[in-house]
């Protein structure tokens, strides 16, 4: 396992995403007088049609926020990415096409956080007490996404844990099917700092969970951290604590090249 890392930090969310804070110019220099290395914007990308609007940005938000991306990219010396953390539906995938091949973006995470019922209702691991079928249909969304080759991580790949009560063997196939598709598409899974400062469930932290990363060591799957930061003040407080907590369960880490342009990654 990696016992050092650059400092970075590329799930990063800012008032762009309507239930964060700070702009995008207090987030660059934050990054600056804490020594990142690197700096990415991930805000939830909206959908053309307005789906889900009242987690992300309006549609016709995006190219303020790419250009605001642009602008601090001019001011400092330290590289700055422009993505998108994507909720995944197939009906949606040729915009996610679109998107990827515009130029405008440097990375896209996908991230579950609504999954979809049999009655096309839809629940959230954030909100719902989940059933054993919900964990089943969030896996098969998230390795849905995986399958498409258009996402370079996934954001917090065990958050069904945080509706989900019982390390039961529904929760450890869900988890193995994951990783299993993480590592056939060598793409990291993100240990994800946020729901470190999130109410407990069942007297732990609803996410990371750690039996789901013993499972990323015991399969040898890859892993980044980052803060998902939502102010400007988390940017990198919790840093120490996901850095710990991957030494304490054996995960193997990679970190994103500190460079201009497309997210690449550095081993």
């Amino acid at each position: 396992m990696s016992k050092s890392i650059e400092r970075y930090n590329i799930h990063t969310h800012s008032f762009y995403c309507g239930h964060g804070s700070g702009t995008i110019a207090e987030y660059v220099d934050e990054a600056v007088d804490k020594g990142l290395v690197l700096l990415g914007f991930s805000e939830h990308c909206p959908f053309p049609d307005g789906f889900l609007l009242r987690s992300r940005m309006r549609f016709e938000q995006m190219k303020d926020y790419e250009s605001d991306i642009r602008a601090q990219q001019e001011r400092v010396e330290m590289p700055i990415k422009t993505g998108y953390e994507c909720d995944y539906f197939p009906r949606y995938r040729s915009f996610f096409e679109d998107l990827r091949a515009s130029g405008r973006v440097d990375y896209l995470i996908t991230g579950t956080h609504f999954i979809v019922r049999a009655d096309e209702s839809r629940v959230s691991p954030f909100s719902d007490r989940l059933e054993p079928d919900d964990v089943l249909r969030f896996c098969d969304q998230l390795v849905g996404a995986l399958d498409t080759g258009l996402f370079d991580f996934v954001a917090h790949p065990d958050l069904y844990m945080a509706g989900y009560f019982q390390w039961d063997e529904t929760a450890r196939r869900a988890a193995r099917d994951i990783i299993q598709a993480a590592k056939d598409h060598d793409v990291p899974l993100e240990i994800n700092a946020n729901g470190l400062q999130k109410p407990q469930v069942d007297g732990r932290a609803p996410y990371p969970y750690g039996p789901f990363w013993d499972m990323v060591a015991e399969m040898g799957a890859k892993a980044i951290l980052s803060t998902d930061a939502h102010k400007v003040s988390n940017l990198v407080a919790r840093r120490p604590l996901i850095e710990a907590f991957a030494q304490e369960h054996g995960v193997s880490l990679v970190a994103p090249v500190a460079a201009p342009g497309p997210l690449e990654w550095a081993g």
